[in-house]
């Protein structure tokens, strides 16, 4: 996951800013944006590498898979496999143990607009690369064995887990679906991108 392939084509970087910026802006929803990077013409992403029709969750579920299929296979999560595929991670989620709490394309859709600017002044995706490493811990952790506290992400930083209703919380997201079990990790669903602390 730390041996991330240097990202050199330009090209890919502006177009996925682009539609994250139309997304987080409120001028195109997050299944137009999905269908702008699921098309045949786009260079986000290898239509080879994506599955030609999501697969229900309650299937997913059944019948598994590595993080990297899962992902690619939900059709909650084709902002976050673009964004996975672009920066290199995807790859890296195919081997080792690790548990993902993974924002859906409305998640992305409500970024806050610094996180936008953020992101459209860096020069490479490190900033991207970043985030989505904060979302993800090593290790199958399922919801049971969550427990309330600090727990460091593969960025580097904490974050905080906690209950409220008896739902989930990480940072200030909630679980809006868990335990979706992977051959090599688990991924719970949420519905905020987690931000890097200041």
């Amino acid at each position: 996951m730390n041996n991330l392939t240097e990202y050199q084509n330009s090209g890919k970087r502006v177009g996925l800013l682009s539609i994250l910026s139309l997304l987080m802006l409120g001028t195109i929803s997050p299944v137009v944006a999905a269908e702008v990077q699921m098309s045949p013409n786009s260079k986000l992403i290898d239509r080879q590498n994506i599955a030609q029709l999501p697969i229900p969750k309650e299937v997913i579920k059944a019948v598994g898979g590595d993080l990297a299929s899962i992902i690619l296979s939900d059709d909650r999560f084709t902002i976050l496999a673009a964004i996975l595929q672009t920066t290199g991670l995807l790859e890296a989620l195919k081997e080792g143990d690790f548990t993902i709490f993974a924002p859906t394309d409305e998640a992305f859709a409500k970024l806050p607009q610094e996180i936008l600017e953020a992101i459209l002044q860096s020069k490479d995706l490190s900033k991207i690369t970043d985030i989505l490493k904060h979302h993800v811990i090593p290790g199958k952790v399922t919801a049971t064995d969550l427990k309330a506290g600090e727990v460091t992400t593969l960025e580097g930083n904490s974050i905080t887990v906690g209950t409220d209703n008896n739902q989930i919380l990480v940072e200030d997201a909630t679980v809006i679906d868990s335990d979706i079990p992977a051959s090599n990790g688990v991924i719970h669903v949420i519905d905020k991108v987690m931000v890097l602390p200041e």
